[in-house]
């Protein structure tokens, strides 16, 4: 296995750890602060990590390398503007649903994007092969086994 494949891996399962994680702390925080401060607090602490990551970034690029290269500017703010919003509204829809279930109940339906993509894909004329929706199947009630529990 390659080296780059190998850290592309390892940060996709810390991704999905972190990310799995925070239901009970998302869960823990609903029931003490009202969602949208919820999210406002998060967002800030994310905006204040990612502005020094990106010092950290712009200070560790050698002199004369290009910086990435995008179509215009205007793209990128609409780009970020429309990620951004619609990353905002499902972190709201998100934490508001946590006021109402368990953390298990809302991963399971926040998880349901594995088995919805290939489902939406169908929409974009994109063609599934037999072994995604053997996945799909699994993955669809792997996640009702782990995540819900009584009635």
């Amino acid at each position: 296995m390659k080296q780059g494949s190998l850290r592309s891996s390892a940060y996709a399962v810390l991704t999905a750890f972190i990310w799995g994680t925070a239901f009970v702390a998302q869960s823990v925080g609903a029931e003490h602060v009202p969602p949208l401060a919820f999210n406002a607090a998060r967002s800030v602490i994310a905006f204040v990590f990612l502005l020094v990551l990106c010092a950290v970034m712009r200070s560790g690029r050698r002199k004369g390398q290009a910086a990435s290269v995008t179509r215009s500017r205007k793209d990128l703010l609409l780009g970020g503007f429309w990620c951004g919003l619609t990353l905002g509204l499902a972190s709201f829809l998100q934490q508001k649903g946590l006021d109402t279930t368990s953390p298990g109940k809302a991963g399971f339906i926040t998880a349901l994007y594995v088995v919805l993509v290939p489902l939406f894909g169908l929409f974009f004329r994109r063609k599934v092969s037999g072994p995604v929706w053997i996945a799909v199947v699994l993955s669809g009630v792997s996640l009702y086994l782990l995540c819900i529990k009584g009635s």
